[in-house]
């Protein structure tokens, strides 16, 4: 009896160790911060990808002092032409820095390893994603979401 219940508590484990594990940040204690206010902003848009179509970013902000975040980012195309999406949720950081002379605020969204997100917001409807140093790109291309 004490052998069967040994084995079934170490099938248990087997199993419960071989389910696939999400895709979400390193930040999940915030994890419920998002998802249990409904009050939240939610920002969408698609950004240039060097070696895709776009990537597509919405991103959900909490309009209170926990600075939680959700975001979704789908790489549109990435495998055999079908979208990857990844979803992560966190606290945000507000960032300050000196840009050209002038101090600028942003937002640090840390995603995971080696994965931060930077955003600007240059009025109310639009987030801007930047450069770790708050710098907006050079390129000319559109790094905008937008309100929805």
């Amino acid at each position: 009896m004490k052998k069967t219940f040994i084995m079934l508590l170490a099938a248990g484990a087997l199993i419960a160790s071989c389910q696939p594990k999400s895709k979400t940040g390193a930040n999940s204690e915030s994890t419920d911060s998002v998802a249990a206010v409904a009050d939240t902003t939610v920002f969408e848009g698609t950004v240039p990808a060097a070696d895709g179509p776009g990537t597509r970013y919405t991103v959900k902000l909490a309009n209170d002092s926990t600075l939680g975040f959700a975001v979704v980012e789908t790489y549109l195309e990435a495998e055999n032409g079908q979208d990857q999406t990844n979803n992560y949720t966190g606290k945000a950081e507000n960032i300050e820095k000196t840009v050209d002379g002038k101090q600028v605020k942003g937002l640090k969204l840390h995603l995971g390893d080696a994965n931060d997100l930077y955003f600007t917001q240059p009025n109310d409807s639009t987030l801007r994603m930047v450069s770790d140093e708050l710098q907006e790109s050079a390129t000319g291309l559109n790094y905008d979401l937008k309100k929805k």
